[in-house]
């Protein structure tokens, strides 16, 4: 559950289907590995800004009944994983994100498009885009990133040939 070498920062350009947010990230490529839990928790803390746990818990209490304590220490992972600071502020502790969440979408985009074979992303993309809904702006953002992304004559399975279950 680590996240070795993370450190986002803020300072570089990140374009996200339209979207550009200013940051500069150097997310860990190795795997952006937190739970749908701590996700959970990332979300409220990205839409809070600095937060405190009871501040959290607050706005997670009647959707997911989970006690102050198993807030707390989702909030200690996420620290120790680098993906949240604290400071000690009176009493309460303070928490907030070292990242954008724009930056760990993209990060969390990229891991799971390493774990699949490349010849399978288009089914994937396919599959969001019929999960999603989209304003004539994201249309026009994803045509204008398709139309920019260079054709290649085949895609190459990556597959690893130890697991030898390519379907391919």
């Amino acid at each position: 559950m680590d996240i070795k070498n993370h450190n986002c920062h803020h300072a570089t350009s990140l374009k996200l289907t339209g979207l550009t947010s200013t940051t500069t990230n150097n997310i860990n490529t190795n795997d952006f590995n937190i739970s749908d839990s701590e996700l959970v928790v990332m979300r409220i803390v990205w839409s809070l800004g600095a937060t405190t746990a009871d501040q959290i818990y607050s706005k997670l209490d009647k959707t997911y009944q989970w006690a102050p304590s198993t807030i707390k220490t989702f909030l200690a992972r996420l620290v120790k994983k680098g993906l949240l600071t604290n400071q000690r502020v009176s009493r309460k502790y303070v928490y907030q994100a070292t990242c954008t969440e724009d930056e760990a979408i993209a990060q969390m985009a990229q891991d799971f498009m390493h774990k699949i074979c490349a010849r399978k992303h288009t089914n994937v993309i396919l599959e969001m885009i019929d999960a999603s809904n989209f304003t004539e702006d994201d249309k026009v953002a994803i045509d204008d990133k398709i139309a920019e992304k260079p054709s290649v004559t085949e895609v190459a399975c990556d597959c690893l040939d130890n697991l030898q279950y390519c379907s391919c």
